[in-house]
């Protein structure tokens, strides 16, 4: 039987749960000086009944914990073997993404591969001169993230004998309206430097590494300005106003309260380095400011205009292979950029197909990667690459599957505007199952015990390798859904769906339980 809860019990738990390796077993809490004891939530022994385990569970004395939604259907006839509050709706959190990749699996099949095309814009003379511009075309591709992707761009064009451009190196979004994404920390899939500070992605249908730009400052000689370098390299503007210097020694005196209660004064050497400053507006970088020679200091940056930076970067790579370039570097101004007369494709650029994207997507949790997948769902339906026809195209697809109406507004999570019950999510899942590319789905999800945002839980020798599934989490919201293997060998979807937390280790630790007890007693 479960101990009785109150109210205030759950509230002053830190811990919040105490779990065994042997289920059920109790765990004791000191007694505080403030509190006469406080009693622990224990959960319940399985008897082996998951009905009557998982009601135990899930009772009102739970719902102090948050909103709680679960369902678990069977694989083999669709049967529902456990639901509480399995239709009512609740934000998901990730578990959208869930929705996101199955919609483009869908609709555009697991071999799909985004096109980056280069356009020379104009007639190439004998000494390799490009009377015109150069256009790079995107097409949503969020995975160019390596330079040397690049620079074999780069490479490509000044093997075909082109020595300059007169006119303009141009970025072009294609069908992408650009937006911007909710103000996160990004989580490179590049493992670039991660910024302390929250940032807003910007999404185009022309991006390189997330739009990610690392400022690097070194001190150099004394008296000279401050070195700098940019990752990516790009062609852009510099203004440097900064100066280094010799870094010195200073004597810093600091009063120590004793035991006693008596004060000590202390001094500690503290080396001064100066301080130096860099801005970036997409165009220009502008360096201030003091540091000490030998010293550096990094600055994290998120490039406002993803198509000329992007047309930046380009153009400082065919600069470095002294392809002279006349005009501007710039953001196509007009739609469809490319002019008929003397058009010429020079270069594509194939992506890896949707089946490695979606891993990306489902195992790392990737915003940014979601966001672009469900505008390009809407280039394809709608001929617009943007959030409102992404969705909208997604919520279209997603009824054709015969699941209903969902409220989903992005492709990522973060909204809190979209809303699913549990029992969608295990129909997905299901139809999921039954479709000819259910092993590139299946293997895209973050594997318990293994890999990507499950890596640390169900790693236990009995749990590890048996659940793959999407987490889910931003405020107040948990969530886990997925796949999982009993140990008699059948497979069942799942979806565990809590609102209205403020518990989400506590949360995600029930999810946790869950899964296990289904794993050891389903048959």
């Amino acid at each position: 039987m479960i101990k009785r809860i109150s109210y205030i019990s759950v509230l002053i738990l830190t811990g919040a749960l105490c779990v065994s390796s042997a289920w059920g077993a109790k765990a004791s809490v000191k007694k505080t000086a403030k509190k006469k004891s406080s009693s622990a939530v224990y959960l319940p022994k399985p008897t082996g009944d998951v009905q009557e385990d998982l009601d135990k569970l899930l009772s009102k004395k739970l719902n102090l914990v948050g909103r709680w939604g679960v369902a678990v259907m069977s694989l083999d006839d669709g049967s529902l073997i456990y639901q509480h509050n399995s239709g009512s709706r609740f934000i998901p959190a990730s578990n959208t993404k869930l929705f996101t990749t199955a919609a483009a699996l869908e609709k555009l099949g697991p071999e799909y591969s985004y096109q980056t095309e280069i356009y020379a814009c104009g007639p190439i003379d004998s000494a390799g001169v490009l009377d015109g511009d150069l256009l790079i075309k995107g097409s949503g591709d969020p995975t160019i993230n390596d330079i040397a992707t690049m620079e074999d761009w780069a490479d490509n064009i000044k093997a075909m004998g082109i020595t300059e451009i007169s006119g303009d190196v141009i970025g072009d979004k294609g069908d992408f309206l650009p937006e911007k994404l909710v103000s996160i920390i990004p989580r490179s899939a590049n493992k670039l430097v991660r910024p302390k500070k929250r940032l807003a992605w910007r999404l185009s249908g022309l991006s390189f590494r997330e739009n990610v730009v690392v400022v690097t400052l070194k001190g150099g000689r004394v008296g000279q300005p401050v070195n700098y370098s940019t990752d990516p390299p790009m062609s852009i503007n510099i203004k440097n106003l900064s100066r280094t210097i010799a870094g010195s020694y200073s004597t810093v005196n600091k009063k120590v309260r004793n035991k006693d209660g008596t004060y000590t004064t202390k001094s500690r050497r503290v080396y001064n380095n100066g301080k130096a400053y860099a801005s970036f507006d997409g165009a220009t970088l502008k360096i201030t400011g003091k540091l000490a020679a030998g010293s550096s200091k990094k600055f994290t940056f998120i490039a406002k205009e993803p198509e000329s930076h992007f047309a930046r970067i380009l153009a400082e790579l065919l600069k470095q292979r002294d392809i002279a370039i006349k005009g501007n570097i710039r953001a196509s101004q007009e739609h469809p950029p490319i002019r008929e007369n003397n058009t010429s494709l020079l270069y594509v650029h194939y992506s890896e197909p949707l089946s490695e994207i979606i891993k990306v997507i489902n195992k790392k949790s990737h915003n940014l990667y979601a966001e672009s997948l469900l505008q390009t769902i809407g280039a394809e339906v709608d001929g617009e690459g943007s959030r409102e026809r992404g969705s909208s195209a997604e919520r279209g697809i997603i009824s054709q599957m015969g699941l209903g109406e969902v409220d989903l507004f992005d492709g990522c999570g973060l909204s809190r505007q979209n809303e699913v019950s549990p029992l969608q999510m295990v129909n997905l899942l299901k139809y999921m199952h039954e479709q000819p590319y259910w092993d590139v789905f299946y293997k895209s999800l973050a594997i318990g015990g293994i890999d990507g945002t499950l890596s640390g839980r169900f790693s236990q020798p009995d749990f590890c390798g048996r659940v793959y599934a999407k987490t889910g989490s931003i405020g107040g919201v948990s969530a886990l859904s997925g796949y999982l293997t009993a140990k008699n060998g059948k497979m069942f979807a799942f979806s565990i769906m809590v609102n209205n937390t403020y518990r989400s280790k506590l949360a995600r630790r029930i999810e946790d339980y869950i899964c296990k007890l289904l794993i050891d007693n389903l048959s």
